[in-house]
């Protein structure tokens, strides 16, 4: 179990125009997973970092990709986003 509750958000959720006002906007234009932890907004593999810290244990080791730069970083996680559905079951991402 996560010691973090998380909660997603759509475009959709009423909560969406509050949290694009506390951020800059072109934050919001970029069509990525975003983290947001008090007042920090961490965005494609920024987020997916942090997220590590609080995943299980045996995720843990994957934790040392994190060393490489972050344009690196960054890229694999582009390219992994746009191909996502050829690696998936269906036409929906899994996670929503």
């Amino acid at each position: 179990m996560l010691a973090v509750q998380l909660h997603v958000i759509t475009q959709y959720d009423l909560e969406y125009p509050n949290l694009q006002n506390r951020f800059n906007p072109s934050d919001w234009a970029v069509d990525s997973i975003k983290l947001i932890v008090g007042d920090q907004l961490y965005m494609k593999s920024k987020a997916i970092s942090a997220l590590m810290v609080e995943a299980h244990w045996y995720f843990q080791p994957l934790r040392i990709f994190f060393l490489l730069p972050t344009s690196l970083l960054d890229a694999v996680y582009d390219f992994i986003a746009k191909n996502r559905y050829l690696w998936g079951k269906g036409n929906n991402c899994e996670v929503i």
